[in-house]
């Protein structure tokens, strides 16, 4: 389908900056909390006899001891930064020694086991955390709900039900992780939550394999139905290159590592810079790929809905989408199906409210048919009894867009506030409808079945349109990720390089 010349619609800036401006807020906070309480710790220790156990800093000058509790067989420190630099706190008790190695920052923070780890006052962080995704769910639902009251078919509602997806998924996992710590009496490090973002796409992919292969398993054998019924082509194979995508990339993240560990890259030591390019590309995969699949899901979500939905009984006009003619000029299964479903809605609209409408056949003529698609239509509309003057006919469209805005322009030229349905293969509504959407034409979509085994292959097709329709979308939202993913791992690096 040719996308040219559509300006894609600009949306509001309200929820970044509300989320900008929230977040900083929070973070704000979550210092003044972590300079409050952070200046101090304590650690605990499992001894046969605190009161026998020896402590010792090393080196010493950076921590100070304030304080010491015992209780049974538990001795813990309470600990008051001194000066800049880390140390190692170490208790020994009858020849075996327990230590935990703790980083004093420049403003007198002390942290646990590695410089953005553990600290008083932290549990900020992941708080804000937790309500910073809260408020984009919430937010996003919002703005889902408001966007499909204009039109199911849209774009953005197959996006944003794509980062629903994944941000509840985050929430979930994050919650179970401040839950798990919880139980401990601790909340998860500035490095912990940085860890778990990296790492929830990973895990959400891995949840999605056993989906990812019996979707690839159903896809191949309505492939193998479809080739056999409509012949060999790579058009016909797409359902099951993408089943193939989805299962190798879902496991890809989890083959980095050991595969350049095979090839002999030093993997193994904290400090090599190979550790990041390993973290880097394993992150990077596990986020493309649940992006990918959030997208996937969401368009599913959108098209199912699209293709199910019957417009209001309020239609002066159905335009029915023209496609490939017979060779003698009539129509396909596929053609008829969609004429088939405008007069079904037509006599259902008649029944309910005792209105007729006018059908608006669309297309031209193609280089190898012998009529005009919209012309084939009007003559099997006339056939059934639809009379000449309900039937509207264009016939120069050559295109899906085409269809929308010529078929448009006869409508209002005949009724300026014509309220107007579209009938199409119920694969194609969301697609259609998102055109009819970015064109400013009010229209609702009314889909016709199809056979199963072309209906999956057919939606593949329709979401790898959807994706080059919207690339550029996509490829920012790509590089986004790409900006996203490279500090937080060479935050985790230079933390552990310390």
């Amino acid at each position: 389908m040719d996308a040219k010349n559509l300006s894609g619609k600009r949306y509001g800036y309200g929820m970044p900056i509300v989320l900008g401006v929230l977040s900083l807020v929070l973070l704000v906070l979550s210092f003044i909390s972590v300079q409050i309480f952070g200046k101090s710790c304590s650690l605990t220790f499992s001894t046969d006899e605190p009161q026998r156990a020896v402590i010792r800093m090393d080196p010493p000058s950076v921590i100070e001891v304030v304080g010491t509790h015992s209780n049974g067989t538990t001795l813990t420190l309470d600990l008051h930064a001194v000066s800049p630099g880390n140390t190692f706190v170490i208790v020994s008790e009858h020849g075996t020694a327990h230590a935990v190695r703790l980083y004093v920052h420049r403003t007198g923070i002390i942290t646990i086991e590695n410089y953005f780890g553990r600290c008083r006052g932290d549990i900020l962080f992941s708080a804000s955390f937790a309500l910073i995704l809260l408020a984009a769910i919430l937010m996003l639902t919002e703005r889902y709900r408001r966007s499909t009251r204009i039109s199911l078919c849209r774009y953005e509602n197959a996006w944003i039900l794509g980062v629903l997806i994944f941000l509840v998924s985050l929430l979930a996992k994050h919650m179970i992780s401040f839950f798990l710590l919880s139980l401990d009496g601790s909340a998860p490090s500035v490095l912990e939550l940085f860890e778990s973002t990296l790492t929830s796409a990973q895990l959400f992919t891995l949840l999605l394999l056993p989906v990812a292969l019996i979707i690839s398993i159903v896809i191949s054998i309505s492939n193998v139905i479809l080739m056999k019924n409509e012949g060999i082509g790579f058009r016909n194979m797409l359902g099951l290159f993408l089943g193939i995508t989805l299962c190798i990339g879902s496991v890809a993240p989890f083959i980095v590592y050991p595969l350049m560990e095979k090839i002999g890259l030093d993997v193994h030591r904290y400090s090599s810079f190979w550790v990041l390019v390993s973290n880097f590309l394993e992150d990077v995969i596990g986020v493309v790929m649940a992006y990918l699949e959030c997208v996937l899901l969401g368009t599913a979500i959108s098209a199912i809905r699209a293709a199910k939905h019957v417009p209001t009984f309020d239609k002066t006009h159905i335009l029915i989408l023209g496609c490939k003619i017979t060779k003698d000029g009539g129509l396909t299964k596929l053609l008829q199906s969609r004429t088939d479903r405008a007069v079904e809605f037509a006599r259902m609209q008649k029944e309910k409210t005792g209105r007729d409408i006018f059908f608006v056949p669309s297309g031209g003529q193609g280089s190898d048919e012998v009529i005009a698609d919209g012309t084939a239509i009007g003559r099997y509309l006339a056939s059934i009894g639809i009379p000449h003057e309900q039937i509207l006919v264009e016939d120069r469209s050559t295109n899906t867009i085409e269809n929308l805005r010529f078929s448009n322009d006869l409508i209002r030229a005949q009724a300026p506030d014509a309220k107007v349905a579209f009938s199409t293969t119920n694969y194609h509504v969301f697609r259609a409808g998102c055109y009819a959407d970015e064109l400013d034409i009010p229209m609702e979509g009314i889909g016709a079945r199809t056979k199963s085994y072309f209906w999956i292959n057919a939606f593949i097709r329709e979401f790898i349109a959807t994706l080059h329709y919207e690339r550029r979308s996509h490829i920012r939202m790509l590089l986004a990720i790409l900006c996203f993913v490279l500090p937080l791992e060479t935050v985790i690096y230079l933390s552990f390089m310390n």
